[in-house]
């Protein structure tokens, strides 16, 4: 599995959160159990970050963030 996620935190046109991802295990993917919950712990992460990120300043949407998420080992 890959370091990390780089993940773009920014807004739909309907002004929902939204997280772009990159990085993710593409079709195929062998993952161990610890490899999953790794990644479902840093998908959460995410969730939570998107949720909580302000998405209008001063009447426009907020620029994208663009965080990187480690994977643990």
């Amino acid at each position: 599995m890959s370091a990390g996620l780089i993940v773009a935190l920014t807004v739909t046109r309907n002004m929902e959160p939204l997280a772009v991802v990159d990085g993710l295990p593409g079709g195929g993917a062998e993952l161990r159990p610890a490899e999953l919950r790794a990644l479902a712990a840093v998908l959460l992460c995410i969730a939570a970050d998107a949720e909580r990120r302000p998405l209008v300043r001063r009447g426009k949407p907020m620029p994208a963030d663009r965080r990187v998420y480690p994977l643990g080992d």
